[in-house]
C-alpha cells in the first residue's frame, strides 16, 4: 500500500482503499491542471517534496490555467459561470496637442505676422509662439 493510499468507507458501509487518481476518475475530472491542483490540494506539503506554502501556490496556478483553458474553449462573449461580458467601451480619444502658431515682428513698423504669411521683403526681427486657441482668441490686431 502506497502513502497516497487513503482509506474509504463506502455508501454502503464497505471499506476500500484509493488514490488520488482513483477519486478523480470517480469524479470525471478529466482537466488536466484541475487534477494536478486537486492533488496538490489533498495533500499540501505531506508528499516530502514541498511545504505546504508551496504546494498551495501551485494548485493555485493550476486553477488559474484551468480557468484560462475553459475560456480558450468557450464561444467569444461568453463566461465560465454562463453569464455574458459587457460590451467593452471605446476608450476616449486622447487630448489632441496643441497646434502652435508662430508670430514674427516685422521691419520697424511693429506689425505682427504668422510665419508663413510675412509679406515679401519683410524681415522678421523678433518671433513668438503661441497655441492656435490662444491665437484665435485675441481680438484682431492685437499684438501676441
Amino acid at each position: 500500500m502506497s502513502k497516497y493510499q487513503k482509506q474509504f468507507i463506502s455508501m454502503g458501509g464497505k471499506v476500500f482503499w484509493a488514490d488520488v487518481y482513483r477519486v478523480l476518475r470517480a469524479f470525471g475530472v478529466t482537466c488536466p491542471a484541475v487534477q494536478h491542483a486537486v492533488k496538490k490540494l489533498l495533500m499540501p506539503g505531506q508528499r516530502g517534496a514541498k511545504n505546504e506554502l508551496q504546494d498551495l501556490t501551485e494548485a493555485l496556478l493550476s486553477v488559474s490555467e484551468a480557468i484560462a483553458m475553459a475560456r480558450a474553449e468557450l464561444p467569444e462573449g461568453d463566461t465560465l459561470t454562463g453569464e455574458t461580458e459587457p460590451e467593452p467601451q471605446p476608450k476616449p480619444e486622447p487630448e489632441p496637442e496643441p497646434k502652435l502658431v508662430t508670430w514674427r515682428l516685422c521691419n520697424t513698423h511693429g506689425f505682427w505676422f504668422p510665419s508663413n504669411k510675412i509679406p515679401k521683403g519683410w524681415v522678421a526681427l523678433e518671433a513668438h509662439t503661441q497655441p492656435v486657441e490662444t491665437v484665435k482668441q485675441l481680438p484682431e490686431g492685437q499684438e501676441p
